[in-house]
């Protein structure tokens, strides 16, 4: 399996399904849970961020008839240990999805979620078949390079763009970035060499980030040198091929495919 015809992007969500293993697996990337209290503290109104969440989890489910779920990470907002309230919001997300057989791979944003939530996997890194699933914040294992994709999170992936009408907005986007193997030698004594990474979009709607095509901010990919970002492959969370991050931004333009492409 080369895992071509095997990863999937859900139209319209912030979500993949993979098959590998002959399984299908949901796959959604920085839930940020907790991360509404902030601007509840400021007097924005947000009710149920978690439950609605969870429910467009089981709407997909549905659609592709698997309740395999796989998160890449950052499933709660507090760094450390969270308070009450993010506490009740965790077991509710995860009490609402109690049918379905989760693992997590641990992010930056999820230390003590093992002494949090139980009869879920949890772990730093998870291979299956010819994937590999990371959040992103550190280098990937040497295991993880003989694999054919990558697949993590953590960068909150946004492109800006110019309409027809030069009118200037921001939305989430995927990528998709093949190895640079110049630089990988250097790291690992072995890999393949037609891996490519997807970088998945924050699943949760209350988070946003940088755009990778603005200049004028300091990217902070984690694997900048180990892929190659300029050339790599943006497309919307509707399908559409928007460019690469050298080709796209102010003033150049975009090129679009009404086609939803699989990757």
């Amino acid at each position: 399996m080369d895992g071509i015809e095997s990863v999937k992007f859900v139209f319209g969500e912030e979500a993949a399904v993979v098959n590998a293993d002959n399984k299908d697996f949901i796959v959604v990337s920085d839930l940020h849970i907790g991360a509404e209290q902030k601007l509840i503290e400021k007097g924005i109104k947000i009710y149920d961020a978690e439950k609605l969440m969870a429910e467009r989890i089981i709407k997909i489910s549905e659609d592709f008839n698997t309740k395999n779920l796989i998160i890449l990470g950052d499933v709660k907002e507090s760094i450390f240990y969270p308070d009450k309230s993010e506490q009740l919001r965790l077991k509710r997300f995860f009490y609402l999805l109690k049918d379905f057989k989760i693992q997590i791979v641990t992010g930056n944003h999820d230390a003590h979620l093992r002494e949090l939530i139980d009869d879920v996997d949890i772990r730093d890194e998870l291979i299956i078949d010819k994937f590999a699933f990371l959040h992103g914040h550190k280098m990937p294992s040497p295991t993880a390079m003989l694999s054919n994709y990558i697949l993590a999170g953590h960068n909150h992936i946004m492109v800006t763009l110019e309409d027809e009408n030069k009118g200037v907005y921001t939305q989430k986007a995927w990528l998709v970035a093949r190895l640079n193997s110049r630089y990988a030698k250097d790291k690992y004594s072995t890999f393949n060499k037609s891996l490519r990474l997807v970088v998945f979009p924050a699943f949760n709607n209350l988070i946003s980030g940088i755009p990778i095509n603005e200049k004028k901010e300091k990217l902070s990919l984690f694997m900048e040198k180990l892929f190659n970002y300029k050339n790599a492959e943006l497309y919307s969370i509707n399908g559409v091929f928007l460019g690469s991050p050298s080709k796209i931004g102010i003033g150049k333009g975009n090129k679009k495919s009404n086609t939803f492409k699989t990757v």
